[in-house]
């Protein structure tokens, strides 16, 4: 595990080494972010180039972010064994050398296999950065590292967005692989020169392989089942035996684990109520942004009339609020506690949602940026001080358990929001389309449903989305500390 003395952990007279370490943990994650935005605007290029639909190159993405989830929790308890830093630069490695082979992938079955390669290399980056942070960074300088990076993922997604459609037009689609390899070479060596060593764990016990196989397959079977599901159907006996499957499996983990005496996942972790409230709000915070960003183009689009680009624009605008918030966040964080932004947080994600359900074809373009803008402070606050948070819980010899754990959350958050929301929605139709002549529920039929319809679906989706909210904000109140910080 990284670890270093007291007095040699970075404070507020190292300006120029504390930078320089921010610098280097936020370049792995800003080239992860930057990568995610411009692959997610390459499908419909990469599709008509490979001659494949888009249930097809949807995997592109879907078996990236199944195999980065699987592997979090393993690659976490590895970092406690062999350290941090030695997981991080071995994950930036292999997510450059997956990024040079997705550009010379010849078929899509090449550019799926390369994209789990990158998975296994973010997997690697993302569960040991928030241990890395805090094994380099002194407590009351950990809001202000977490507060950058969470800038600078924001930045890159923005800037993956834009640069993608350029790099393609003018290169081709295998250049926006290819550009992030000299990226990721030049992290490896910022790793390698900045970062300190991380301490020998001498007489490490065997490693839990029985435990890491069975959480993967896990939590594959589980993220299987969300994404078929949204296609075959909840009530598909494929889906509910693969649901059913996935609960065995966690059961049996969770047992195995608890009569381990150096588990890969330390099961009375999860006995600290605020460090479970803290992750349980991430997981939460995390489900309802995806599933709001999810459905918000559709009413844009549908209801509002917007075109695509209009649309992208209105979106993308109020997120750049993130880059302010998540510094002045992390500071604060630093500067008091992390309850303070967490709750303002969980109080603007309410608002947020609140005024998703006042959404109506006559609402004006201002309230619609205001809402968009509310929703993404609340993303930007609550980022770092939860991340800050949910690791000042952790001891040091399970700091890549409990950020990988965190991260795990996440991610997860992120499937389940796309199901969670999209289900409601289009439950909702169906329900309100069943007496309406015209409308099959075959296919894209939200395209041709009346407004008053989809309205109601929209509606619906929010109005568990407040629900949501609150509940996090309970989490929120659960899990924060009232002292302020030393």
């Amino acid at each position: 595990m990284d670890t270093m003395d007291h007095n040699d952990k970075l404070d507020r007279n190292s300006k120029t080494i504390a930078r320089l370490t921010i610098l280097t943990l936020a370049l792995p994650m800003f080239i992860w972010s930057f990568s995610a935005g411009i692959v997610t605007i390459s499908l419909p290029t990469i599709s008509q180039y490979l001659d494949v639909g888009t249930g097809l190159v949807s995997w592109v993405v879907v078996a990236h972010l199944i195999i980065l989830i699987s592997f979090l929790l393993i690659f976490g308890r590895l970092g406690d064994y062999v350290g941090y830093k030695t997981v991080f630069l071995c994950g930036i490695i292999l997510f450059t050398v997956g990024s040079y082979f997705c550009g010379i992938s010849l078929d899509i079955f090449q550019l799926i296999a390369s994209r789990v390669l990158q998975g296994v290399g973010s997997a690697m980056m993302l569960s040991m950065t928030p241990a890395l942070v805090s094994t380099n960074f002194k407590h009351h300088k950990r809001g202000w590292a977490f507060g950058y990076i969470s800038l600078a993922t924001t930045l890159a997604l923005a800037l993956g967005y834009g640069a993608g459609g350029i790099i393609i037009s003018h290169l081709g689609w295998h250049w926006i692989f290819f550009s992030t390899v000299p990226m990721g070479i030049f992290a490896a060596y910022m790793v390698q020169t900045v970062l300190p060593p991380g301490e020998i764990v001498k007489n490490r016990p065997k490693f839990d392989l029985t435990g890491s196989i069975l959480i993967f397959i896990t939590i594959v079977n589980f993220t299987l089942a969300l994404e078929l599901g949204k296609t075959l159907g909840w009530t598909s006996l494929i889906i509910m035996g693969m649901i059913a499957l996935s609960v065995v499996l966690a059961v049996t983990f969770f047992v195995w684990e608890s009569r381990q005496t150096c588990p890969l996942f330390d099961v009375s972790l999860l006995k600290n109520l605020k460090l479970t409230f803290s992750i349980a709000a991430a997981f939460l915070i995390s489900t309802v942004l995806t599933g709001t960003i999810f459905l918000i183009p559709f009413f844009l689009e549908l209801v509002m009339g917007y075109s695509t680009d209009f649309t992208g624009l209105l979106i993308l605008a109020p997120t750049l609020l993130i880059l302010f918030a998540s510094p002045i966040s992390g500071r604060i964080s630093d500067m008091f506690s992390s309850r303070i932004p967490t709750i303002i947080a969980g109080m603007s994600m309410i608002v947020a949602l609140v005024l998703f359900t006042l959404f109506n074809p006559t609402v004006g373009i201002l309230f619609i940026f205001i809402a968009l803008a509310v929703r993404s402070l609340s993303e930007g606050i609550f980022s770092p001080a939860n991340t800050k948070q949910v690791m000042s819980h952790s001891d040091t010899g399970k700091m890549g358990s409990v950020s990988s754990l965190l991260n795990t959350g996440k991610y997860l958050g992120l499937v389940m929001g796309v199901v969670l929301f999209e289900t409601v929605f289009e439950a909702t139709i169906k329900t309100s389309s069943s007496n309406i002549e015209g409308i099959t529920s075959t296919g894209a039929f939200q395209m041709s449903a009346p407004v008053n319809t989809l309205l109601a679906g929209f509606h619906s989706a929010f109005i568990m989305g407040v629900g949501m909210s609150i509940m996090i904000l309970i989490f929120i109140l659960l899990s924060s500390e009232k002292t302020h910080n030393p």
